[in-house]
């Protein structure tokens, strides 16, 4: 670390400017700390912060640097195309276009000088798979230019910002990505490259890493995201290749993370399945399909609307399920047709046409109705499924009068009804009774205390708690301060029973 020592021969004079810097680092160092936190609380699983020391004493805890490396996914225009040239046995020259929906993430690791924002911007190297070093060149310009723009400030926050929203209009990206503009150099052994490979020169004067601070250094080992992070950040090790054209002036920032013989547009179609899938939500997608919704498999996410295609469904899901998501999506479709439904027999399914409401199944010659989807009843009503009953009683007592009469018109009257004081009457106990805990018979207390005798099993048990008590000592359960029900015999009971009534022989047990 530097001192500054200043000698004053004036008795006379005092000069503060050591007091001032260590209050200016102070100051630094505390809206350094404020932005780390900042960036993780905002971009989360995106932003991994990193610790070490500069070039110098290791053990000096005031020579020790802070950064971070933040991984920015761009949001890509709608029909994004990636744009490949092969050659085929006759030698003619072929393009071939993907479509993506997600690019491997600009990569932006970053360490502070002491005297950042104050004086010095943060020292950056940015890194990507499908930008060439004259892009990631361009991109590296603005970033200074932002700092110029906004100096004495911390500026990460504006720098992951454009990386994020205006990178792609700033290098002239509208929806296709030309993998033949990603080759930065040619191959020095002499070998072709017809795969849309990114490439670079493998000799010893130009295949040093780039660290941090912008200087060459012999150490290869970079991060994950082909980042040179010179031990401070673990990482899977990789050979990066840095090239440097005499006629080029690149900036040493600007890292393409790429090897020589890695296939990019195997690559990056790789990554787009692998995040179609996170986005989807493979989870989803198997709860949704088991629960019966067929339609509509959408992202997840909030306010998003962004459907699942079958292919997309294919992929996700294991082979029973989406069998099984295709057939119930195909019988919806042809119900939704009206003349034409499946078969109703399960092991059948096959497309049959409906007219006046009679159906009969083309395969297994099965007659059924095209409305309750039972076998043909000819003039008698429908019949209702126990699982829409509900719903139907629902409308039938609460609806319009246009819906009773639909309703009737369908089912029948009579049958409607029947239906109509069954539902009532389950309500009705659902509401007012509780099942008995030995034989589950529904019993309906009327008066009286907790203790409750059951007609049909004639066992006893508490109608508080449900549980059975014991025949000799009954009360016992009442009577126990470690019982839930302790002193709770007559709760419940309305103010105006009487309690005392010499009737009441089982009183005087409880007393006891």
């Amino acid at each position: 670390m530097l001192f500054i020592i200043i000698i004053n021969t004036d008795k006379k004079a005092t000069c503060p400017v050591f007091p001032e810097i260590l209050r200016s680092m102070s100051l630094d160092s505390e809206e350094q700390d404020d932005e780390l936190l900042a960036l993780a609380s905002i971009y989360e699983e995106s932003f991994t912060a990193v610790q070490g020391h500069e070039e110098g004493d290791q053990t000096d805890p005031y020579n020790e640097s802070r950064g971070g490396e933040l991984a920015i996914s761009l949001d890509l225009p709608q029909e994004f195309t990636i744009l490949s040239k092969h050659t085929d046995e006759n030698g003619t020259v072929l393009e071939q276009r993907t479509s993506v929906e997600h690019l491997p993430p600009i990569y932006l690791h970053f360490t502070y000088p002491p005297t950042y924002p104050s004086q010095q911007p943060p020292n950056f190297t940015i890194s990507c798979k499908w930008l060439n070093r004259s892009q990631l060149t361009q991109l590296c310009q603005q970033l200074d230019t932002l700092w110029t723009d906004n100096e004495g400030s911390v500026v990460m926050f504006t720098w992951v910002q454009f990386l994020k929203d205006e990178s792609l209009a700033q290098l002239r990206f509208t929806d296709t990505l030309d993998l033949e503009n990603i080759k930065p150099l040619r191959l020095s052994s002499g070998t072709s490259n017809t795969s849309g490979l990114v490439v670079g020169d493998m000799s010893d004067e130009s295949s040093g890493a780039i660290n941090h601070s912008g200087k060459n250094n012999c150490d290869t080992s970079v991060s994950s995201s082909g980042v040179s992070s010179s031990g401070e950040s673990a990482g899977a090790s990789s050979t990066l290749t840095l090239s440097r054209h005499n006629s080029l002036n690149y900036d040493s920032r600007a890292i393409q993370d790429i090897g020589p013989k890695i296939n990019i547009l195997r690559l990056l179609r790789d990554y787009d399945e692998e995040m179609r899938k996170q986005v989807f939500g493979v989870k989803t997608f198997e709860f949704q399909i088991s629960e019966g919704n067929i339609k509509l498999l959408r992202c997840p996410e909030d306010n998003c609307e962004s459907e699942a295609n079958p292919k997309q469904v294919q992929e996700l899901v294991p082979e029973d399920l989406y069998k099984r998501w295709d057939e119930m999506l195909l019988n919806s479709t042809l119900s939704a047709m009206g003349d034409i439904q499946p078969c109703p027999r399960i092991h059948c399914q096959y497309p049959a046409t409906i007219e006046e409401g009679q159906g009969q199944c083309p395969s297994c010659k099965f007659v059924f109705c095209g409305i309750c989807r039972f076998g043909w009843h000819g003039v008698d009503p429908c019949r209702l499924k126990h699982s829409e009953s509900k719903k139907i009683m629902e409308i039938y007592i609460n609806g319009e009068q246009e819906d009773k009469q639909r309703l009737e018109e369908q089912y029948g009257k009579k049958y409607l009804c029947l239906l109509r004081d069954e539902y009532l009457s389950m309500n009705y106990l659902e509401e007012n009774s509780k099942k008995c805990p030995k034989c589950m018979a529904k019993i309906e207390k009327i008066d009286g205390c907790n203790k409750m005798t059951c007609q049909r099993c004639s066992i006893l048990f508490c109608w508080l708690c449900m549980c059975i008590l014991n025949r000799c000592h009954p009360y016992s359960h009442y009577n126990d301060r470690n019982s839930p029900c302790f002193n709770q015999l007559f709760m419940g009971m309305a103010e105006e029973d009487d309690f005392w009534d010499d009737s009441d022989d089982e009183m005087g047990v409880f007393l006891d």
